[in-house]
Parts: C-alpha cells; sequence; structure tokens
C-alpha cells in the first residue's frame, strides 16, 4: 500500500502545484486585464473560484497524508500506547465514513448536474463537483493507509504505510 500512497502523494503534490500556477495566471491576466487594458475577462473570476475549489479538496488530502489538521491531543497523549492506538483506530474510522459519505454524495451531485452549464464558462457543473470528488477519493486512500497502519503497527513516517 505503501507504493500507491507515495504515487497519490506525486500526484497530489504536481497537481496543487498545477492549479496554484493556473490560479495565480488567471487572476494575474485579470489584474492586467482589467487595470491595464481597462478590460475584463468575463470567465476569469468564475475559472479562478473553480480552481480553487479544486486546489482546497486536494490540498486537504494532502494536509491529511502528513497530519497537519488541527488536533487536540492533549488528553490523547496521556493514555497508555494501546489506548492511544485504539483511540487512534477509531477517530480515522469516524473520519473515513465522513469523507466515504461526501464522496458518495458528490458522486451523486457531479450526475445530477452534467446537463446545467456554469454561466461563464458554460461547462457542465459535473466538472466543478469533481475537484470535490477527487479530493475525498484522495482521503479515503489516506485513510485506508492510515488504518492499515494502526492495524499491523507500522509507524513509519506519514500518515499511512
Amino acid at each position: 500500500m505503501s507504493g500507491l500512497l507515495r504515487a497519490v502523494d506525486r500526484i497530489l503534490d504536481g497537481a496543487t502545484l498545477a492549479l496554484l500556477t493556473a490560479l495565480l495566471l488567471v487572476v494575474g491576466a485579470q489584474i492586467f486585464a482589467r487595470y491595464v487594458l481597462n478590460h475584463s475577462l468575463f470567465w476569469s473570476e468564475e475559472l479562478a473560484r473553480y480552481l480553487f475549489i479544486y486546489l482546497v479538496f486536494l490540498g486537504a488530502a494532502i494536509v491529511l497524508r502528513r497530519e497537519g489538521h488541527i488536533q487536540v491531543s492533549f488528553f490523547v497523549e496521556k493514555f497508555p500506547p494501546l489506548l492511544r492506538r485504539g483511540v487512534a483506530m477509531l477517530a480515522d474510522t469516524l473520519l473515513l465514513a465522513f469523507v466515504g459519505i461526501v464522496l458518495i454524495q458528490s458522486v451523486r451531485l457531479a450526475i445530477l448536474v452534467w446537463t446545467v452549464p456554469t454561466a461563464a464558462l458554460l461547462i457542465p457543473w459535473t466538472f466543478v463537483y469533481l475537484g470535490i470528488l477527487l479530493g475525498m477519493a484522495a482521503m479515503v486512500l489516506v485513510m485506508l493507509g492510515a488504518l492499515w497502519r494502526h492495524v499491523t503497527g507500522r509507524t513509519d513516517g506519514g500518515r499511512a504505510c
């Protein structure tokens, strides 16, 4: 499983870098067009918003993998190692259930809005919701890896094996 998660890491890192670069270019082009050319790029704000959605959800998967989310672990750190491991497994299982529900609902929503175009870009809303779907799918992989690590007792770096 570690090879798969490393590949997912590389893909997520590359995708978020590309998305951030595209976001900066789109916003920069809009600023240049509006203030220098005195012309507005009508599609740029919508595209920037959709790029940001992808960036947020894929970035959340990266942060989850690197255990960068805020945690209140004061009491858990006082537990004996076996209980600590059990609490971590419970928390990861609950998070996996939540992420799984969001993943399923994002698939349903993406299918539902396939024929509905966005206002400026005129692309199906499915492509917007695909960012949520991809981010949640990556989080499911990360959480499965974390649970596998807990079950096998591996403690190598990162969230999962």
